[in-house]
């Protein structure tokens, strides 16, 4: 079964405010490093979303929400999404040294 991958605006501006720390870090090729392993996690949505594991604050929220995890203990951060039907929709990138999301921050 493939699935159908949508990116919310907050996932945007994760994504853009993350590699914006990586270019104002200098650190421009841990930056497109970062990015190629953030796209090559749309295979795991698109094939098979379920594999990842549930987050364990999911149960503060009105929906399931799975993780996939990406980097190094360093440079961890969560993909969080949800799957409804056979649409993967992910809600947010949060860096795992972050304080835990609220319900507002995930949501759209």
């Amino acid at each position: 079964m493939r699935f159908r991958v949508r990116i919310t605006h907050k996932t945007e501006a994760d994504i853009d405010a993350t590699l914006q720390w990586f270019h104002s870090s200098s650190a421009l090729a841990a930056g497109e490093k970062w990015l190629r392993k953030l796209l090559n996690c749309n295979a795991t949505f698109k094939a098979n979303p379920d594999r990842c594991s549930v987050l364990l604050e999911s149960a503060r929220f009105s929906v399931p929400i799975r993780e996939l995890l990406v980097g190094n203990s360093r440079f961890k951060h969560q993909i969080l999404f949800q799957v409804t039907g056979q649409t993967v929709t992910i809600l947010r990138i949060w860096h795992s040294s972050r304080d835990e999301l609220t319900a507002e921050e995930l949501m759209e």
